[in-house]
């Protein structure tokens, strides 16, 4: 009897925590930003495989101001983590940034105050990128000549949405290269979006395919509180991606697991 009863209460409890046909995503937690500068999901879904996944989003108001830190180490071991650079820079949010070599330099363009660390690398990945215009607001730009123009800039890729639809190149990068094949397989994520009312969203991802996350921010963009996903870039990933949010009563912190050379900070 108690076998029985245990059973069907296994039973009712699958019912009530898995997915509905009619449910495409859960929001599992939200929270406001200190200084109202935006709020914090935890979603949850099911990709295209039926696997589980999560998605950490923080879409900000847009009164927020941005800013780029390059870590000036030269040897990877010695450089900071996140929340190292909580006692000595003001920040609300930060996410890692662009690409990096194995000798910890940075992979494609980076202009950094002005100056330019690296220069513009030709690449069927890396053809976006994100740049600080002259408010402080972070862009999405596909046009790369006009981020050698800017005063803070990194070149970055593949470009997953554009004008409001999951970017067709992915599919012919995908398949085009052998090599790039574990690029798109699934792995953590971290990704920039640009909202049809133009409101920043920063994510991280538990791991992913590159076509699911395109795919869900395509599809479901009222998750993060939005009409549509305008234009979405990826970052880093893997072992690079980490997301901050300095939470005045507990903070959260998705951990790097290897330092990286440059971070987004907000505030």
């Amino acid at each position: 009897m108690a076998y029985r009863i245990l059973s069907a209460f296994i039973i009712l409890l699958f019912f009530s925590t898995a997915f509905s046909a009619e449910e495409n995503f859960r929001i599992v937690d939200q929270k406001e930003l200190p200084n109202q500068l935006g709020t914090f999901r935890t979603i949850e879904f099911n990709t295209s495989d039926h696997e589980a996944a999560t998605l950490y989003a923080v879409t900000f108001n847009r009164d927020y101001h941005a800013n780029f830190h390059l870590q000036e180490n030269v040897i990877q071991f010695f450089a900071n983590y996140l929340d190292a650079f909580t006692h000595n820079h003001d920040f609300i949010v930060g996410i890692n940034g662009g690409f990096y070599y194995p000798d910890f330099t940075p992979a494609g363009l980076l202009i950094y105050h002005g100056k330019t660390v690296k220069p513009l690398v030709r690449s069927s990945i890396f053809k976006a990128c994100v740049l600080i215009d002259s408010t402080q607001k972070i862009r999405l730009e596909t046009d790369l000549d006009q981020c050698k123009k800017a005063t803070n800039a990194m070149q970055t890729g593949p470009l997953l949405i554009e004008n409001g639809k999951v970017n067709t190149d992915l599919l012919r990068i995908q398949q085009k290269s052998k090599s790039l094949a574990a690029f798109f397989n699934p792995h953590k994520r971290t990704l920039l979006a640009l909202t049809g009312q133009n409101r920043l969203v920063m994510i991280t991802t538990s791991p992913l395919a590159l076509f699911d996350v395109a795919r869900f921010l395509q599809d479901h963009p009222d998750a993060v509180g939005a009409t549509h996903i305008q234009m979405a870039v990826n970052l880093d990933g893997g072992s690079s991606t980490g997301m901050y949010i300095r939470f005045p009563d507990q903070p959260f912190y998705f951990h790097e697991l290897k330092h990286v050379k440059t971070f987004i900070f907000i505030n």
